[in-house]
């Protein structure tokens, strides 16, 4: 029995996200820092077993921007999810504060419930920590209440996890893929549907006066026109880094380029008239950046 499940990893930037998914599905890490632009999607097949039979579990793994702000591309990734794993980093208290005060409200504005698995990461680093773990499990346990009993004894949501030291990295994506099997939820195409359509309300909130909104709507409107959310964040990616924006400060030239670049690459895919209309439209949310 084969089973595809999309799940996202969320967190503030640097806490180690894509490392984690490098050391889970490569076996590799690379501690140099570079901010993941739209959400990276990552592949990986494991063998869940589970009373006395064995599940060929495909995660569909998106690696989501760190950044605060961004509520219309993270609420796009969030539709249609199955799971999420939560990642603060050990040496900062406020990037555990941050999971419950952005990133989980965020995901439920969008889903009405999903499994969590929280990894405390960068345990190498402990003696430096800026929190106790109690304080992160503490937190799984509220979010994934009632779930406990269905899961193996050995299996928790949450971990301490190093993707520098290989800790308990294999855990958190394994752990999540229990629950996944055990969840009651079922693949519904109506309930994406639905929450595509709440996901389309939230990324229209949008704060357009700053230059992070702006980006923001403007990434999320060029994304609306593709029915391949993949496909859409890889272009987001390619054509923001060419402009050279760096997205945790972006500035209002930045926006007036990746306007630009945006319209070029839709060139290939729409008419004429539907890309001078998204030009337009973008241009006049850049230039109305104070």
């Amino acid at each position: 029995m084969a089973v595809t499940k999309k799940v996202v990893l969320l967190g503030d930037g640097a806490v180690g996200k894509t490392s984690l998914i490098r050391r889970y599905v490569h076996d590799r890490f690379d501690d140099s820092y570079v901010m993941t632009i739209g959400s990276k999607v990552s592949k990986k097949q494991l063998a869940i077993s589970r009373k006395d039979k064995v599940t060929q579990l495909s995660l569909m793994i998106w690696d989501v921007l760190g950044r605060e702000g961004y509520t219309s591309l993270h609420s796009r990734t969030f539709a249609g999810v199955h799971g999420a794993i939560l990642a603060a980093d050990v040496t900062r208290k406020e990037t555990l504060v941050s999971l419950e005060r952005y990133w989980i409200p965020t995901l439920f504005k969008v889903v009405e419930y999903v499994p969590l698995v929280f990894a405390c990461n960068k345990s190498d680093l402990s003696g430096s920590a800026a929190f106790d773990f109690k304080e992160i499990r503490d937190m799984a346990s509220r979010y994934n209440s009632g779930l406990h009993d269905a899961l193996p004894r050995d299996v928790s949501t949450s971990y301490l996890t190093s993707a520098k030291a290989r800790t308990n990295v294999n855990a958190v994506f394994e752990s999540l893929g229990h629950m996944l099997l055990s969840s009651k939820i079922l693949d519904d195409p109506i309930k994406e549907l639905y929450e595509s359509v709440i996901a389309m309300g939230v990324s229209r909130q949008s704060d357009k006066s700053t230059a992070i909104g702006a980006l923001d709507a403007i990434l999320a409107d060029f994304c609306e026109g593709f029915d391949d959310d993949r496909l859409a964040m890889s272009l987001v990616r390619q054509e923001t880094v060419r402009a050279g924006i760096d997205v945790r400060n972006p500035t209002r030239e930045g926006l007036l380029i990746i306007v630009e670049y945006l319209a070029e690459a839709e060139l290939d895919l729409l008419g004429a008239k539907e890309v001078h209309a998204n030009y337009d439209k973008r241009l006049e949310w850049a230039k109305a950046v104070r």
